[in-house]
């Protein structure tokens, strides 16, 4: 079965970097869980022929907050939670959001961050990613995506694993784990030197989109999307969320770290009766999630 699949991991932080200026909520230890339920709920509305899978660390489920991810996984469609049990110093398991590159059931891959929303670009992106010859991408948002470390990003690239040749992404997930480096940021280091680095495939395979703050070209040969040529129009519902999460979680770049506690986590909520029952009867989810009943 060929399977469309955003993937993203999550797992409890060893330490927190404090070099992420971008990031108003770096010092907060439950930061990466604001949106764990608002997320998943919210790309079910817009893309609903989507399948997620979160891979998470076992300490996860040390937290209460792990509640969140088993009411998901019980009550919400095309959602699954993998428990990866490999030790971690600092971000590696970011790394472990490539795992599905190599599952012969998916035929589109996302990577993605949990700290930050969807926007209208990127839903455009995704379908035009999808209906291009092109088998791997990013999208570039903020102002420092460009330049070498950051010509490719992590928590916003794509991929078509069944098309993409093993002489570039690796016979297999622990051949591409191994060559990670020790450092923070082995996650997008380790695309960055796999994905950008050949040019003769580069130049037909890689679609670039550099979107919001970013205006720079890319260093190496690739495809480029512009905003005249694509061509999707927007749903109702996925206006709809859109307009909400304009609203209420603004933001100025996409991917930009965000708290979607309260006011859209219930908006988004209510789309869901038996999720929200759930919620409304755990009182730990209530208060951190800012809902009320």
């Amino acid at each position: 079965m060929d399977k469309k699949t955003f993937s993203y991991s999550l797992f409890e932080a060893k330490h927190l970097p404090q070099h992420r200026f971008w990031d108003r909520w770096k010092k907060d230890k439950d930061r990466y869980w604001y949106n764990v339920l608002s997320l998943p709920l919210t790309n079910r509305l817009l893309f609903p022929e989507y399948h997620m899978i979160f891979y998470v660390s076992p300490n996860v489920w040390d937290n209460p907050l792990s509640a969140t991810l088993k009411i998901l996984a019980s009550n919400l469609d095309k959602f699954e939670v993998q428990t990866v049990s490999m030790d971690y110093s600092l971000t590696e398991p970011a790394i472990w959001r490539m795992i599905p590159l190599w599952n012969r059931d998916i035929n589109v891959l996302h990577p993605r961050d949990i700290d930050s929303l969807p926007s209208k670009k990127e839903i455009l992106y995704v379908d035009a990613f999808e209906k291009s010859g092109c088998t791997v991408g990013t999208i570039r948002s903020h102002e420092n995506h460009h330049g070498i470390a950051c010509q490719m990003l992590a928590g916003l690239s794509s991929f078509k694993p069944q098309n993409i040749p093993m002489s570039i992404k690796g016979p297999d997930f622990n051949y591409y784990y191994s060559h990670r480096h020790q450092n923070y940021g082995s996650d997008q280091d380790l695309m960055v030197n796999f994905f950008t680095k050949t040019e003769d495939f580069t130049g037909s395979k890689f679609l670039d989109y550099k979107i919001d703050k970013q205006f720079h070209d890319q260093l190496f040969s690739c495809c480029s999307l512009d905003d005249t040529t694509l061509t999707k129009s927007l749903t109702p519902q996925q206006e709809g969320v859109i307009n909400k999460i304009e609203s209420l979680v603004p933001t100025s770049w996409l991917g930009e770290p965000c708290d979607t506690r309260g006011e859209y986590t219930e908006f988004v909520l209510s789309n869901y009766t038996t999720i929200s029952e759930r919620i409304n009867n755990n009182k730990a989810l209530l208060d951190f999630y800012r809902v009320t009943n």
